[in-house]
This record gives structure tokens, C-alpha cells and sequence, in this order.
């Protein structure tokens, strides 16, 4: 039988765009109609809580997607920047913060937006990435860039699919291509728990010392790691149950 998944050798920029061109509809329909739990019961409030508040600073969204995070925390923060590859995505961002006169959009990957985003003298940047991550190839790259943009003090918050378990939870941890201490690019249907898509997407598979290594080598020290599970009432949403976190989040400041 032919595996749903598939382990490639290389992928640019554009094609990770492009698969994202595909998926910002069904992406902006799951999450409107509450078909994402996820979304909206478990990842959504722990990244409130991990970027905080702070409405002299600016908040660097980066991969911001179609908006729905961005909507939630456009009004914790004098001032919003989302930078989007995904041109579609981008649209439906725009379409749906419009009331938000705080918020600006970038169409570019965040290695290649030059200094659209740099802040002022005095302000300082609370940079995210939510479930992004996982999806740049480049990851040094990323902390390069990174590195550059942001001065000691500012914070950057991260999530991603966890590593340990969600290629269990997904189902390649038995391909025989899969070693966890390997960085494996893996396409697949884009799927939640309450809806599944024929689209395919690329994700990036890490070991978690990675990410932790990269961002200490350009100066990142790393404050937080949270393994967030759905309470009981959250857990009843799902049509199954919870055995492990699925998920991974950072939070870490320049030093």
C-alpha cells in the first residue's frame, strides 16, 4: 500500500508559497467555522499568554498566514507587521484585519524583507512565529536574519509540531526514511482533527536541540518551553483523545 506521506530531497520557497496559495481558502473556512480546536482552544491563547502585551512595542508576525492569530493580537501592540510569502494568504489577511489601522503587510519570506520591519530608536519588537517554523527550510538562515533584526530585549516566540510526537501522531514515524535526529523535509495532506484536505503541504522535521542550538548561536537565550495539552472540557472537543502534547512552543529573548 502506498504511504500518504512522502520524504523529499529539496524544496524552494516558492513551492512552499505556492502549496499555501492552495490551502489559505480551506485554512481561513476551517478556522471561521470553529472546525480547528486546536486553533482556537489551545494554540491561540498559549501564544497570547507567551507574547504578552505591550502597546508601545511592534509585533513582527512572521508566516502570519491568513490572519486569524494576527486578529487576536493586533490590539496588544501599537503597531503589527505581517510578513506573508503566500500571496493568497496574504489577500484573505487583508480582507479580514481591515478594521485594524495598526496592521501592515509585507508579501516576502522574512529572509529576503530587507529592513522593511526595523524598528524605531526607542521601540522595541516582540517577533513571532507561529507554526512557521517547521516550514522553513533554511532554518540558520531564519536565526541569521533574526539575528540581525532584533536587539537585546526583544523576545521571539515560536511554536511548532512537536517533534518527539507528531510524527507519531501523524504516522511516519515508522517510514523507514524517518530518523528523529534527522532534518527531513515530509509532504503530506493538510489535515485537523475535525477535517481533512487532499491538499498537500511540506513540513520540516527537526530534532528539538536544533532549534535550541540555532537560536543560541546567534544570541538567543531561551526563557520558556511549554508542551501545552488540552484541559478535560478541551479534550471532550476531539474526536480523539490527547495521549501526549503535540505540540511545542518557545519563547526567547536577545541577549
Amino acid at each position: 500500500m502506498n504511504s500518504k506521506f512522502s520524504y523529499i530531497e529539496s524544496i524552494s520557497s516558492q513551492e512552499l508559497a505556492s502549496e499555501w496559495d492552495g490551502l489559505a481558502t480551506e485554512r481561513h473556512r476551517q478556522i471561521y467555522a470553529g472546525l480547528d480546536i486546536t486553533f482556537t482552544h489551545v494554540m491561540a491563547p498559549l501564544v497570547e499568554s507567551l507574547v504578552g502585551q505591550n502597546l508601545d512595542a511592534t509585533l513582527i508576525d512572521i508566516g502570519s498566514g491568513t490572519g486569524e492569530l494576527t486578529g487576536r493580537l493586533a490590539m496588544r501592540f501599537k503597531r503589527v507587521v505581517c510578513i506573508e510569502p503566500s500571496a493568497r494568504s496574504l489577500e484573505v489577511a487583508k480582507s479580514i484585519l481591515s478594521t485594524f489601522s495598526n496592521v501592515f503587510f509585507i508579501n516576502s519570506d522574512f529572509e529576503d524583507c530587507g529592513g522593511q520591519f526595523f524598528h524605531d530608536a526607542d521601540e522595541k519588537n516582540i517577533f513571532l512565529a507561529a507554526m512557521m517554523l517547521s516550514a522553513d527550510p533554511q532554518l540558520d538562515k531564519f536565526a541569521q536574519t533574526l539575528s540581525r533584526a532584533a536587539r537585546r530585549g526583544d523576545e521571539f516566540v515560536a511554536t511548532i509540531p512537536h517533534p518527539c510526537f507528531w510524527p507519531r501522531y501523524w504516522g511516519y514515524e515508522k517510514e523507514s526514511w524517518f530518523s528523529y535526529k534527522k532534518e527531513l523535509m515530509i509532504k503530506a495532506p493538510f489535515k485537523i482533527s475535525l477535517s481533512g484536505s487532499e491538499l498537500k503541504t511540506t513540513h520540516i522535521h527537526r530534532p528539538i536541540e536544533t532549534y535550541i542550538s540555532t537560536f543560541s548561536k546567534y544570541g538567543f537565550q531561551l526563557l520558556n518551553m511549554s508542551e501545552p495539552i488540552p484541559n478535560q472540557k478541551i479534550q471532550s472537543l476531539y474526536p480523539q483523545k490527547w495521549d501526549f502534547p503535540r505540540f511545542l512552543a518557545f519563547k526567547w529573548v536577545k541577549g
